[in-house]
This record gives C-alpha cells, sequence and structure tokens, in this order.
C-alpha cells in the first residue's frame, strides 16, 4: 500500500494507493464503508452521511484494476472512491471524528482481497478506533451473502463483528446478529480482515424493502439504517419523515446519474457489475 500527501506527484503502484490532502491525525476515528450492493442502500446513506454531518473530502483511494472511469457531479470529475471526513458527535467510546470512506464503483473479484487489506491497513496506521461496514442483500437477487433471515420479513437488518468488542456495539445499536452465515464480497473480507489483526469492526447488512427489491436505488431501506445509526451519530438528528424524503432525492439522483452514464458496460450487478452511478 502506498500512502501519499498533500500535493506530491502521483505514485505508480500495482498496489492500492491512498492520496491524503492533509497530514492532520485522524486517531480515535470510527471508519464508515460505503460500497455500492443491492438497492445501493450504503451509497445512499454515505451521501446523506456526507450532508448531514457536514464531512468534507480528504482523498480518495485509487488501483489500477478499478474500472477507468470518473464520476462527475454539478460539472466537475471526482475520484471513484473518495475518503470525507468531519468531527461530529460520535457516541463510540474512543470516536472522536469520522472517515467514511464512498465508492460509485463495483470492485472487480480480483482486487477485493488487496483493497481491503489496503483500507484496513490504512485505518490501523491512521489509529481510527473501529470501522463500519454498511450493506445490503436481497432475496430477488443473488448478492453474495448468506443470511440466516427466517423471520418471514422483508426488513431484516443483521449484524456481524470482529470481535467481542464490536459485537458490543451491534447491541448498543438494537441491530441482532448473525448467528450463522456466511458474508462474501469486500464486507466479508474486510471483517475477516480485521479479525486477523484484532480491528474492532462491524457490518450491518439490510434487506432490500422496496418495490424492485434491490433492482433498483432503495431510499426505504437506507432510511431504516440511517435510524439505526442514531446511537453512534447523534449529530444526524435524525427525523423520520425529512429523512425518508432526503433518502428520496438521492435516490432520484442515482437514477440520474444512472440513465446519464456514457461509456460504460451494462451488466446486472449480480454478475459482478463495474457499472457506475452517481
Amino acid at each position: 500500500m502506498i500512502i501519499s500527501v498533500g500535493h506530491s506527484l502521483p505514485v505508480m503502484s500495482s498496489e492500492v494507493t491512498i492520496d491524503l490532502k492533509d497530514e492532520k491525525s485522524r486517531a480515535g476515528a470510527l471508519v464508515i464503508l460505503c460500497f455500492p450492493g443491492p438497492g445501493f442502500v450504503a451509497n445512499i446513506v454515505g451521501q446523506h452521511l456526507i450532508e448531514s454531518l457536514d464531512l468534507k473530502s480528504i482523498g480518495s483511494i485509487r488501483h489500477p484494476k478499478l474500472p477507468p472511469a470518473c464520476i462527475v457531479k454539478h460539472g466537475l470529475s471526482l475520484p471513484t472512491i473518495r475518503i470525507y471526513s468531519g468531527e461530529p458527535i460520535c457516541n463510540h467510546e474512543i470516536c472522536d471524528r469520522v472517515l467514511l470512506v464512498v465508492s460509485e464503483t463495483q470492485v472487480p473479484n480480483n482486487i477485493i482481497l488487496s483493497l481491503s487489506e489496503g483500507i484496513v491497513g490504512w485505518a490501523a496506521s491512521e489509529k481510527a478506533g473501529a470501522m463500519l461496514v454498511l450493506d445490503s442483500y436481497s432475496s430477488a437477487i443473488e448478492s453474495g451473502h448468506a443470511i440466516d433471515d427466517t423471520d418471514g420479513s422483508n426488513e431484516t437488518v443483521k449484524g456481524a463483528a470482529s470481535t467481542t468488542n464490536a459485537l458490543q456495539s451491534l447491541n448498543d445499536m438494537k441491530i441482532e446478529r448473525m448467528e450463522n452465515g456466511a458474508i462474501g464480497g469486500l464486507t466479508g473480507v474486510v471483517l475477516a480482515e480485521c479479525s486477523r489483526i484484532g480491528f474492532d469492526a462491524t457490518a450491518i447488512l439490510a434487506e432490500c424493502s422496496g418495490p424492485m427489491q434491490g433492482m433498483g436505488p432503495d431510499a426505504r431501506t437506507a432510511a431504516r439504517v440511517l435510524t439505526r445509526l442514531d446511537f453512534l451519530l447523534p449529530a444526524i438528528k435524525l427525523d423520520p419523515a425529512p429523512l425518508l424524503e432526503e433518502a428520496r432525492k438521492i435516490e432520484s439522483q442515482i437514477n440520474e446519474m444512472m440513465a446519464s452514464s456514457v461509456n460504460q458496460e451494462q451488466t446486472p450487478l449480480n454478475k459482478g457489475s463495474t457499472s457506475m452511478f452517481g
């Protein structure tokens, strides 16, 4: 892993490159990962957190095997994997700031391991306090996860953790833990890597409940996830009605970006898509 700071020249490598704009200490941070999954739930939540917590862009993550593309917002190009930071009120015992990593690209399977190890290694090197991975799944499509979902509801929220200390965070958020099952993709590899090095990490997996069952942006499920984060981040000041309205607005923006993507292969999400959206 290569970490470059400030305005240094880009460094080419076959490994993960993390570009940071400053050298400020981010010790004790809660690192939140928002990568696309069914319903784009994590992305909707991530965008809401950026706006609600007034998080600022501090860097990006690159890998030569990521899809060759950029994101365009308001006419400006942005990296596909970006890092934001801020200092909201946080209830995690060793958290005094948030580091949010958000991506608008599906991570190809052949680089999930190296990208996950790079992100976890970076968080550990920053002396971050804990990591939270947001993800989603749908019974209507193959999402790479095997969830012990037996409650008959389409609004299930399950959690898993890398340590017993992190497991307590799930209890504090009133999230039912997975007793048995498997978690695939970047979420599963990140949890496994955090477990290996003894780093506190939790994963929240929400079942898509919208009418498209994970095949399109799902604002309702994103709103349910955000309500679970109220314990960790009371600065969000959650109010269900405007929260759902805001989630629908972000959902609309993602739909618009998906419709206006250019030069992208259009493959289904469950086939390992590398398609881009905003």
